[in-house]
């Protein structure tokens, strides 16, 4: 139903009883295409490995940038502090449901279909995060390209009504999948709902992902155009700056040498050891402090939203990346309901690691690779 659930997942639920080889990714009138060699044995355990240490690693990072968001002074103040923190807690939701069916997949044992609740609740636990993931990151893209590109600043409180009312909406909508699901002789099976000639869930995934990966793209484009066009106008400033710099340098050296050439003239030194006036001088300097803190901080701000969008950049392309190909594997065997190859198994489960990888690399992104990409912003 979504992007990023995996192919043999979705069969198992659709197609597979609790007897059947974790493999078999068939529809109920293909014969099974079970392959054996070292390679899958391999593959397994490597899956097995990184089921481990993404379920250890994945709470842990995405706490991690909950905790960069909600302390570092100008990334709270951010707009794009809600989405991201949304994003990461059903990063997490998403990891504790599926990694644990994944690896116990692995060695052909049941979770899914054990029993009624399981049946329901983990299929939609799992099926409501994969919506929300995707929600919550185009909802990013669509702010940063707000701020990047508009110069609009929205207030948190608004992101958060949005983060709020877009989990309510899924909430419900995702119900579907309690109503259509039945446990009946032990086995987990999805009531059919044909749309045409295929059922509901393949033109659910098709729209919904349609609407939200072209979010996601566009913006994408439209954001690093603007950082790129972003990047070239800072670089005429600093230009125009130093320039300035050296223009003022020059004129001061002038003007010292003017004023060395000029004789002494006792009516200025009496003005020059004015108190009254160096203390107006002084108050006038004191006064105009705050303005420009103000201004630096504003200024340091813009720097931290620019390298939050990048961040989101880099964010956006790696799960584009990696949910494409467990999108054309589902979207494939609905449409052909046909069995794997061999060379169709491997590209499952070679697929399946970058997928589960995805959810836990935000918080490395956004925090060291930001700091090594910003080597001059301090946040």
């Amino acid at each position: 139903m979504t992007t990023s659930s995996t192919a043999w997942i979705e069969a198992y639920l659709d197609n597979i009883t609790n007897n059947s080889d974790l493999l078999s990714l068939v529809s109920d009138n293909d014969a099974p295409v079970i392959p054996s060699s070292w390679i899958f044995f391999l593959m397994k355990w490597a899956l097995r490995l990184s089921c481990i240490s993404i379920f250890i690693v994945c709470p842990w990072a995405n706490y991690q940038l909950i905790v960069l968001f909600r302390t570092r002074r100008y990334h709270k103040e951010s707009s794009a502090k809600w989405y991201v923190i949304f994003k990461a807690i059903f990063d997490i939701g998403y990891m504790l449901v599926s990694v644990p069916i994944i690896f116990c997949l692995t060695f052909d044992i049941d979770v899914i279909h054990r029993n009624f609740l399981t049946c329901k609740l983990i299929t939609y636990s799992h099926y409501l995060f994969d919506d929300l993931i995707s929600m919550m990151l185009a909802l990013l893209c669509i702010d940063r390209m707000m701020r990047i590109t508009c110069s609009c600043r929205f207030r948190q409180r608004f992101a958060l009504t949005v983060c709020i009312v877009t989990v309510a909406f899924f909430a419900i909508i995702n119900i579907h999948h309690i109503i259509r699901l039945q446990h009946r002789n032990g086995f987990c099976h999805k009531l059919y709902l044909s749309i045409w000639d295929y059922d509901f869930d393949i033109y659910y995934s098709l729209i919904y992902t349609s609407i939200t990966w072209a979010i996601i793209f566009i913006a994408s484009i439209n954001l690093t155009v603007s950082v790129y066009c972003d990047r070239e106008r800072r670089l005429k400033l600093l230009k125009q700056q130093k320039q300035q710099r050296q223009q003022q340098q020059y004129l001061s050296k002038i003007l010292l040498n003017t004023t060395d050439s000029i004789p002494f003239d006792n009516d200025r030194a009496e003005l020059i050891d004015n108190t009254d006036d160096i203390e107006d001088a002084a108050v006038v300097t004191i006064e105009a402090n705050p303005f420009a803190n103000e201004s630096s901080e504003q200024e340091q701000q813009d720097n931290i939203d620019l390298q939050i969008t990048v961040c989101v950049l880099i964010v956006s392309a790696i799960f584009l990346g990696c949910n494409l190909p467990n999108f054309f594997i589902f979207i494939w065997r609905y449409i052909y309901n046909s069995s794997f190859s061999t060379i169709g198994y491997i590209f499952v489960y070679m697929s399946i690691i970058p997928l589960i990888v995805a959810y836990t690399v935000n918080y490395f992104i956004f925090n060291h690779l930001a700091a090594y990409l910003f080597r001059n912003n301090s946040s």
